[in-house]
């Protein structure tokens, strides 16, 4: 009830209340490290499986197909791979956009909270704003609670178990990042590894069929022709993806709202047209983390930790207005 969510962990107690941080007494499911500098997801596992994965097709690359290569493709793909590691990197430790719970109200004021209603007006579209029971929080327009993560999160996406991470206002730039880098570095990789291949298959008499000539291609050069199966079938799944959210940034719509069809049939109030749309996504400077988890706990929950009426005049700004909350 409200009392274990304002107080610390059963583990902490002896710890003086003074000394406990916020993120060792944090209400997700999520991981910090190096005193709460880092924070992850509840799928990191994954997020490192996909890491290591990627490093070492990488390496097999460079080790069997890179030697035939320019240096110009070489250098190419090394380009690819840090990015795309370092946009994989920046989604999953980066604050999605979570809005800090409301830990200090009690039973009385949610139950008035969650029995009444609110709505905010955006290019002339009403929204209706939903009462958060778990964080007891009105939330901003666009936001949902993730059951993953167990936290509300702006613009909420979707939890992506590759990241181990939640996917919204925040972070959403480094995971486009990453799903255009990879789908190119699959389509790089697979290219140069074609290239090597023919140049194995070039050492065949021409007079031999060409069926049989890919078998002894694959059979002289396995390591080539696997660089060049696998990252496909990689670009297969990531690819389309990659396209899908483009489409979704240039109308400036969410996969949550593409699944729930918020906006079917009707005008979408936050689409400013696919220039305005794109700079927001890509450019358009972030704002600074609601959470602190380096922050005395005591203090940081102590204390209005999340002001709602502040993170939806953010969210729907500068186009919203607030309407007065109404009893149902």
């Amino acid at each position: 009830g409200l009392a274990a969510m304002a107080q610390v962990p059963a583990h902490l107690t002896s710890m003086p209340q003074s000394q406990t941080k916020v993120w060792q007494a944090w209400h997700g499911t999520h991981s910090f490290c190096c005193d709460g500098r880092l924070m992850f997801g509840p799928d990191i596992g994954v997020t490192c499986f996909a890491a290591a994965l990627t490093t070492g097709v990488s390496a097999v690359f460079w080790l069997f197909v890179c030697p035939w290569l320019p240096p110009v493709a070489v250098a190419a793909d090394a380009l690819l791979y840090v990015l795309t590691m370092l946009f994989m990197g920046l989604t999953a430790t980066t604050d999605p956009g979570i809005v800090p719970r409301n830990a200090h109200m009690d039973d009385a004021e949610a139950a008035v909270h969650a029995n009444a209603s609110r709505s905010v007006e955006v290019n002339g579209v009403t929204i209706s704003l939903k009462w958060c029971h778990t964080c007891r929080i009105w939330r901003p327009p666009r936001a949902s609670h993730c059951s993953e993560c167990n936290v509300c999160v702006e613009r909420f996406d979707h939890h992506c178990p590759w990241m181990g991470q939640c996917i919204g206002r925040r972070n959403y730039r480094f995971f486009m990042g990453f799903v255009v880098c990879v789908s190119l570095l699959c389509l790089h990789t697979a290219s140069c590894s074609l290239f090597r291949f023919l140049q194995v298959l070039q050492k065949y008499e021409t007079h031999i069929v060409m069926l049989e000539t890919v078998v002894q291609g694959m059979r002289r050069s396995p390591v080539v022709a696997m660089m060049l199966v696998f990252p496909l079938l990689i670009l297969v799944c990531v690819g389309p993806l990659a396209c899908y959210h483009c489409g979704l940034v240039c109308d400036n719509r969410t996969t949550n709202e593409e699944i729930k069809g918020t906006f079917a049939g009707r005008k979408n109030p936050f689409s400013r047209g696919w220039q305005s749309n794109c700079h927001e996504a890509c450019c358009a400077p972030r704002e600074a983390s609601r959470i602190h988890p380096r922050s005395v706990a005591c203090e940081e929950l102590g204390t209005s930790m999340c002001n709602s009426d502040a993170a939806v005049r953010s969210e729907s700004a500068p186009h919203a207005e607030m309407q007065p909350a109404q009893q149902v």
